[in-house]
């Protein structure tokens, strides 16, 4: 059975795992370096990117996921997950921020408060019988 790990630092792991279970794929919450052995896979889950980053350097985890995204193994990053894995982050706090990277793109981080100052809009993911786009 596949085994796909979230990113349990801070945020909503516990909604991505309770996902995964839904979908009948085993979920692991993962905090140190041990927990990425024998997954298949990894989610980093919206929350406060700062804060993630904050308690993974404080404890010596980072290098460790690092490590995991560039394996290879698959990696899926929404929200403060995204930011984390990008290569590049604008609009950063005041002396920057850690990031794990390997995604080769720049984010624009929310630093002007709640998330409910957030971007919010509609778009049409159709695909056809095959799964193409539409």
């Amino acid at each position: 059975m596949v085994e796909v790990g979230v990113l349990a630092l801070q945020g909503a792991f516990e909604e991505h795992i309770e996902q995964l279970e839904q979908l009948g794929v085993a979920g692991r919450q993962v905090r140190t370096a041990a927990e990425l052995e024998g997954i298949d896979g990894l989610i980093m889950p919206g929350g406060e990117s700062s804060a993630m980053a904050l308690v993974g350097e404080a404890d010596g985890f980072w290098p460790d996921l690092k490590a995991f995204v560039q394996s290879g193994k698959p990696v899926w990053g929404t929200c403060a997950g995204m930011i984390l894995l990008s290569d590049t982050a604008l609009a950063q706090k005041r002396g920057g921020q850690a990031l794990v990277g390997g995604l080769d793109v720049k984010v624009c981080r929310n630093y002007f408060g709640a998330q409910i100052s957030s971007m919010e809009a509609a778009f049409d993911c159709s695909v056809d019988a095959e799964g193409a786009p539409t």
